[in-house]
């Protein structure tokens, strides 16, 4: 399978998601999500103030784990990828390909902590909804809401793919000659409707810009979430 089908495929099971037609459960994920963010951000602290990590960091917490504009993301990016599958486009020549397969599993990964976080925002409604109503999310709540889950090697394999993420788009930024190709594809990307792909991957890249080892992000932000993971569903 092409990577562009695997993205088509991917954006239409997402689009497919319960909140798009659920005001109420799409409310609750949203909570969720805010709750994610500031969580992540107390429990990674030293990663979002110094000055090599927190590019990275920040780019991961709005782009990959919860992008307020997903959905516009998500639909742009469906209608240029299936314009490449149909033979209308020309993704997979416009933009490199080591590059591209970094942005798709950029998305896979953004698309996939939806789903986690989706699958918490069901349990809130369900199973806490009285306390949800009357208190709103605290820590309390969203440890009992994860434990009642329970998708502990869910979390676990979500932490690692962020991970992979990082890794493979850092190989990519670490390569003048990928770096200078990515660049000339810029123009021909904008041109053919590919702006906001083109813009997840290279924001992703201007992040990592600052790092003299991706290392020095990946494996503090794995160990520190690992430990939270654990200590949750202890």
């Amino acid at each position: 399978m092409s990577q562009i089908q695997t993205l088509v495929d991917m954006l239409k099971a997402y689009q497919a998601l319960p909140h798009h037609t659920n005001p109420a459960l799409k409310q609750a994920l949203g909570d969720v999500q805010a709750w994610q963010k500031a969580r992540i951000k107390r429990t990674n602290h030293a990663l979002f103030t110094d000055g090599k990590t927190a590019p990275l960091a920040n780019y991961l917490i709005e782009r990959i784990y919860g992008d307020d504009d997903f959905d516009v993301l998500a639909d742009q990016l469906l209608t240029a990828g299936t314009n490449a599958l149909n033979g209308s486009g020309k993704l997979e020549k416009l933009i490199p390909t080591n590059a591209l397969g970094a942005g798709v599993l950029g998305v896979q990964s953004a698309v996939h902590a939806i789903r986690l976080d989706l699958a918490l925002a069901t349990s809130l409604l369900a199973d806490f909804g009285e306390r949800y109503a009357n208190g709103g999310i605290d820590d309390t709540l969203m440890h009992d809401v994860y434990r009642h889950v329970n998708a502990k090697d869910e979390r676990i394999a979500q932490i690692h793919t962020i991970k992979d993420v990082c890794e493979q788009s850092y190989k990519y930024f670490n390569s003048f000659i990928l770096q200078n190709a990515f660049k000339l594809a810029k123009g021909m990307a904008y041109d053919n409707g590919y702006q906001l792909l083109y813009d997840f991957i290279g924001d992703g890249l201007v992040a990592m810009a600052p790092l003299k080892r991706i290392d020095d992000f990946t494996v503090p932000f794995v160990a520190n979430e690992l430990v939270v993971i654990h200590e949750i569903h202890e």
